[in-house]
């Protein structure tokens, strides 16, 4: 199994969550220092991957303008779920017009823990084509983030903690919290109990607490049907 585990896992995945524990053990609990976590994960989870990845360079909900978007696609890779390239690329050209069949790379047809948990670190990365996002790649910034990753987040990590530790803890502790939260989309908006407004050849479902709490990305049936 160690020898199927890909680089982000050893790079990104595994530092990540041995730093969340020792964020959760040094973290004192007072009102400053959840201030700071509620804000990176509103900055994280909010702008870059819900405005940023999403809305912005998956869909192409709206325009904006260059420093913007330069702002909350640096906020969507300290979401530590892969560069823009990548999270568009999987996004856009595999989990909407593949939506729970094998060509999913996330869904929970493959398996529970896999779709929440297993599949960006198992995956094979040498079989994903880059296929779906050459409006991404002609862009020098986007290539930048994409090569330039995990130096991104590492760099990003010692910035904050040199500046103070309490920075990069709490940073991480959002980091982890947004990581999850789309392992928890990928899994129960497409699984088990919720409603649908349309019916789509997917699983997909809302749900009324992924919705109201991760951004709207929980009113998932609706999202597949209007992306």
């Amino acid at each position: 199994m160690l020898k199927k585990l890909n680089s982000y896992f050893w790079l990104i995945f595994l530092p990540a969550h041995i730093l969340f524990v020792v964020s959760i053990v040094k973290l004192e609990i007072n009102y400053f220092n959840l201030t700071l976590i509620l804000l990176f994960w509103t900055l994280i989870s909010g702008y870059g991957v819900g405005v940023g990845l999403h809305r912005l360079l998956s869909h192409k909900s709206f325009k904006t303008w260059y420093w913007a978007e330069v702002m909350v696609s640096y906020l969507g890779c300290l979401a530590i779920q892969g560069s823009p390239i990548f999270w568009v690329n999987m996004h856009r050209g595999y989990h909407h017009p593949y939506s729970d069949t094998d060509k999913d790379f996330h869904s929970p047809i493959k398996g529970k823990l896999w779709a929440y948990l297993l599949w960006p670190i198992m995956i094979e990365y040498h079989s994903i084509k880059f296929d779906f996002v050459n409006d991404l790649l002609r862009k020098k910034t986007q290539r930048f983030f994409h090569f330039m990753y995990f130096f991104i987040i590492w760099g990003s990590w010692l910035v904050a903690y040199l500046v103070n530790p309490v920075l990069c803890f709490t940073l991480v502790v959002a980091q982890i919290i947004s990581l999850h939260q789309e392992f928890c989309v990928n899994l129960f908006c497409h699984t088990g109990k919720g409603y649908r407004n349309f019916n789509l050849p997917d699983h997909s479902v809302n749900r009324y607490f992924f919705g109201l709490f991760f951004w709207g990305v929980g009113y998932h049936n609706n999202h597949h049907a209007r992306p």
